[in-house]
């Protein structure tokens, strides 16, 4: 996985509101309280805690000195959230289709990366449907008969046409945003990345004991936001 860029940090950082990341934030540094031990044998110890719990204090002072005002995102950043939630549920149901007109042929369907999660980046999602997209038109015949004719993979290689188009958008309003906002954004978006690891690690470090393992989620911070529309498909014949 190549390292984040700044304006990774500040696109991630547009995409979560903050009270909802801090409060997320802060749950999973209190989730690892008695777990301590077992989560510094995977890299995960008391200077990273430390340094997790100053960047929430860091997020949250910050907002409260820019005010509500900057909290919500500009234009292009909520027609970009709008267009991702949009293009997120095309491809999980393309994935879903695949999973059913290759379930006998596991090296076909491995080909889909059926297991696959993107994050909030708009780019790794392009990535990602652009692959799908290709595949679908290679195995067009197994997808029609399913309902996801033409028409299902044109509507493919438009959201992939508005997603970076609403990037390139996206990007030149976060440069115009003042610089208090844009280090708020960068400085959320280092928070959010380094409490996905800290869940990351410890789900890891639990994954034979879920109940413990189930204090290292992400429910509240990810939920899809903006207006989700399913991908419409063209109803199948029979059931």
């Amino acid at each position: 996985m190549s390292p984040l860029l700044r304006g990774d940090f500040v696109e991630l950082g547009l995409s979560v509101p903050t009270d909802y990341l801090t409060k997320w934030a802060s749950d999973q540094v209190a989730a690892t309280q008695g777990r301590e031990s077992r989560l510094e044998m995977r890299g995960i110890g008391a200077p990273y805690l430390s340094n997790l719990r100053e960047l929430i204090g860091v997020v949250g002072k910050r907002q409260r000195e820019l005010g509500q005002s900057q909290e919500l995102p500009p234009q292009a950043g909520a027609l970009a959230e709008r267009i991702r939630v949009e293009a997120l549920a095309y491809w999980r149901e393309a994935k879903r289709l695949a999973q059913v007109a290759f379930a006998s042929e596991p090296d076909v369907l491995a080909k889909f990366r059926t297991g696959v999660q993107t994050g909030l980046l708009i780019l790794n999602l392009v990535r990602e449907l652009e692959s799908m997209v290709a595949l679908l038109h290679e195995h067009s015949a197994q997808f029609s008969r399913l309902g996801a004719n033409e028409g299902f993979i044109a509507r493919g290689e438009t959201l992939i046409h508005r997603l970076k188009e609403v990037k390139i958008n996206l990007d030149a309003a976060c440069r115009e945003l003042p610089e208090g906002a844009q280090q708020q954004c960068h400085d959320k978006g280092l928070l959010y990345d380094r409490t996905r690891l800290l869940v990351r690690v410890g789900r890891l470090e639990f994954h034979l004991d879920p109940a413990q393992a189930a204090h290292f989620n992400f429910t509240l911070i990810r939920r899809d936001r903006g207006t989700s529309t399913a991908a419409r498909l063209n109803p199948s014949r029979g059931n």
